[in-house]
């Protein structure tokens, strides 16, 4: 049977879902499967914020009624939108649901300090404009940003941007901030996980993503333990 250890649901805001799938299906162990729901986002306009959210929650009960063993939901920006910690959105839609519920920017968090995590540099595929948002979101952590940089892409060429620029981009973020000890890939709808172990090498920094934190953290959540070597440290070791 399909999912006979796990099902994962998880409402992902894209423009489209491609990557997410792939990358999750070359990571995941045997016997845990992705049950998705996408909602399509395509600006960040606060009207926009507004139907996601909607879309989300809506999303969700779907995704509950099918019967998954845990809800991830996707989308920080989206989620925050209302001014509900992510805490309490956990917390209510957990009870009002009937099954677990957690977020991404939780996995990311847990895995910041699953590996001891202090100073995060952000590698996101959006514009420079972008980075000081980025850096308060690290902040609002509770951990300290080493900056950010963005790669200048928009929401609809995201699966279009080669794993090669995971690597560009990671590079050029660890020399604008050297004593940075972990790089976050914060969005998971572009070609990154294939670039985790070679920039761990390459730099000696920690390598943290959104979907392989995500999975990592969905695993230990499941009281699934399995080491998963090829997507660094944290799937590894952790």
């Amino acid at each position: 049977m399909q999912g006979y250890r796990a099902r994962i649901g998880y409402t992902s805001v894209a423009f489209v879902t491609e990557i997410f799938t792939h990358a999750f299906y070359k990571m995941a162990p045997d016997g845990v499967t992705l049950s998705l729901v996408t909602i399509q986002q395509s600006e960040f306009s606060k009207n926009e914020m507004d139907r996601l959210y909607a879309d989300t929650m809506s999303g969700a009960q779907r995704l509950a009624s099918s019967g998954v063993d845990l809800l991830v939901l996707g989308g920080r920006p989206v989620l925050l939108s209302r001014g509900e910690s992510l805490t309490n959105i956990e917390t209510r839609l957990s009870g009002e649901l009937g099954v677990r519920v957690t977020t991404d920017a939780s996995a990311q968090l847990a895995a910041f300090h699953a590996l001891g995590s202090r100073q995060v540099a952000t590698v996101h595929p959006f514009s420079e404009h972008d980075n000081d948002r980025h850096d308060r979101m690290i902040e609002q952590l509770g951990l300290q940003s080493a900056g950010s940089l963005g790669g200048g892409c928009d929401l609809v060429g995201l699966p279009k941007i080669p794993v090669s620029k995971a690597l560009e981009w990671g590079r050029a973020m660890k020399k604008r901030s050297p004593d940075a000890d972990t790089l976050l890939f914060p969005c998971p709808h572009w070609a990154v996980i294939e670039a985790i172990d070679q920039l761990e090498a390459e730099l000696d920094v920690l390598v943290v993503t959104n979907l392989q934190a995500t999975l990592w953290y969905a695993l230990r959540q499941l009281k699934i333990t399995d080491k998963i070597p090829g997507y660094g440290r944290l799937l590894r070791e952790r």
